[in-house]
């Protein structure tokens, strides 16, 4: 058990890495971000970068688990090349037509989405950006199809290196504000587009098979209205506190969703891994109990990475942002909380990837968009940013709960539902035992919760809520890789392995 999950979390670090490690080191520069850029200068940004996410979902036409859901259906690689040419197909048929639309009304798109149609070129720098992410989806889905992991990771990070750079340059440099990021985004897009398709194209070498094209269209088409649902679930917050509010309030609010999102490095990272995974085991005789295993491990280490963004947010955001941000403090504990479910969402959905019933996720999904709508319309005239963090929180909430019923009446795992309760309820009492800490010394404060930190793992460990086996493993392979750790793993032993014999797992 212990080597499936070492290997599923190598593919998730090296996704992750790829796809999100980037991010992380974005996450360093806040403190130069929040020096040149003001609050309402952070907001045209994430509302700009809202407006991209949605345009690519609808650009994009499920084609990302699209591909996967055939191509490990083929056993030939002639099979697998037609799988990937009718992909490609796809997105020059019909997602490469959609982009002229928005360049005909980007005055109407920026007075609706910014409320300044002054501001177009940038609907025309996010409609650009967009096109050229779509067509530059295709060699790193072929990568991934491929297995081909760190090649995966080393072009994503060169891609994303290279926006990084350039937005420091035109922000710092230039003085571009908002428009240097979005602007840099385009840029690192356009020369990765020139880089990598050539390895893309060749693939249209395997003809057109209109009967491909179209059972993936029929497969991938339902992921449209999921990733517009998703959309409304998690990005419409910013466009009703523009809406009430200013893009002020829009910039502090997203700061503070930037720092939560440093989750999404597993998250998206197991997204990536997780369907692969999946499929390669579904044979597996005992695969249900597999999936319950793993998913009680992940749920484990998400919470953990919870546990570091909510106990230390204040801290946080007095080191890396400026005072006119510091009011994200009390968002980044429930919105991090929120992505917590909508990876546990993710992991649920095993029933809906397995029947071919896609709609079961679109229903979920659209249950949690419609309760984070009807919540965003109560609270946020009303409550502001916390009322768009709580409707985010709980928006979450009804979809993964609702993955979960879906998906077990089509598949049955057997997840250890009181296991996972009390993983949770041992994280909430951590972070309330850390609220009380009331300190106006930053190290102080450090000093105190980093201890509290330990607690949570301390308690699952004494708990008894992973298998010894599992245990006597890891402590194994430490002991042999670490071997100055010999001291440590000797009075670790009896305290984890309650009487089992770890030299033998």
């Amino acid at each position: 058990m212990l080597n499936k999950f070492r290997g599923l979390l190598g593919h998730t670090l090296i996704y992750g890495l790829g796809n999100y490690g980037i991010k992380v080191l974005g996450f360093l520069l806040i403190p130069l971000y929040t020096r040149f850029l003001a609050p309402a200068d952070y907001g045209v940004m994430a509302l700009v970068s809202m407006y991209t996410q949605v345009m690519f979902v609808l650009m994009n036409l499920g084609q990302s688990t699209s591909l996967f859901r055939f191509y490990y259906e083929h056993d030939t690689q002639e099979g697998r090349d037609r799988v990937v040419a009718a992909s490609l197909w796809i997105v020059l048929l019909f997602a490469l037509p959609m982009a002229a639309i928005p360049f005909l009304f980007n005055q109407q798109l920026a007075h609706l989405i910014l409320g300044d149609s002054a501001l177009w070129f940038l609907m025309c720098i996010g409609t650009a950006t967009v096109l050229a992410k779509v067509v530059l989806r295709m060699p790193f889905a072929i990568m991934r199809a491929h297995d081909e992991s760190k090649r995966y990771a080393s072009w994503s990070l060169a891609r994303n290196g290279l926006g990084l750079v350039l937005a420091v340059v035109l922000v710092a440099g230039f003085h571009l504000g908002a428009t240097g990021v979005v602007l840099s985004q385009f840029l690192a897009e356009i020369v990765f587009c020139f880089l990598l398709t050539g390895m893309t194209f060749q693939s249209l070498r395997a003809g057109f098979h209109w009967k491909d094209i179209k059972d993936q269209l029929l497969f991938g088409l339902p992921f449209v209205p999921i990733g517009v649902a998703s959309f409304v679930l998690d990005l419409t917050d910013r466009w009703f506190l523009k809406h009430y509010y200013s893009t002020a309030e829009v910039g502090i609010y997203s700061l503070g969703y930037r720092f939560a999102e440093i989750l999404t490095f597993v998250v998206t990272a197991f997204q990536l891994s997780w369907p692969q995974f999946l499929f390669r085991n579904r044979k597996e005789p005992n695969a249900p109990q597999l999936y319950a295993d793993m998913t009680s491990y992940y749920l484990a280490l998400i919470l953990f990475l919870w546990l570091g963004l909510a106990v230390f947010a204040p801290e946080l955001l007095r080191i890396m942002a400026t005072p006119d941000f510091y009011a994200a403090a009390t968002l980044i504990p429930i919105v991090s909380f929120a992505l917590v479910f909508d990876g546990m969402g993710w992991m649920f959905n095993i029933g809906a990837l397995f029947s071919k019933k896609t709609l079961l996720r679109t229903v979920s999904v659209a249950l949690g968009a419609a309760v984070n709508l009807s919540l965003n319309f109560l609270l946020i005239p009303r409550y502001g940013m916390m009322g768009a963090a709580c409707s985010t929180f709980l928006g979450f909430a009804t979809q993964m709960s609702a993955t979960l019923y879906l998906s077990l009446r089509v598949y049955h795992v057997p997840y250890r539902y009181g296991r996972m309760a009390t993983m949770v309820g041992a994280a909430l009492l951590v972070y309330g035992a850390s609220a009380l800490v009331d300190t106006h010394s930053l190290v102080t404060a450090i000093a105190i919760k980093a201890p509290l930190m330990l607690l949570f793992p301390v308690a699952l460990l004494s708990a008894g809520l992973f298998d010894p086996k599992d245990l006597a493993a890891a402590l194994a392979a430490l002991e042999r890789r670490v071997p100055q750790s010999a001291v440590a793993v000797k009075y670790l032993r009896p305290l984890v392995l309650r009487g089992h014999d770890p030299g033998r797992p």
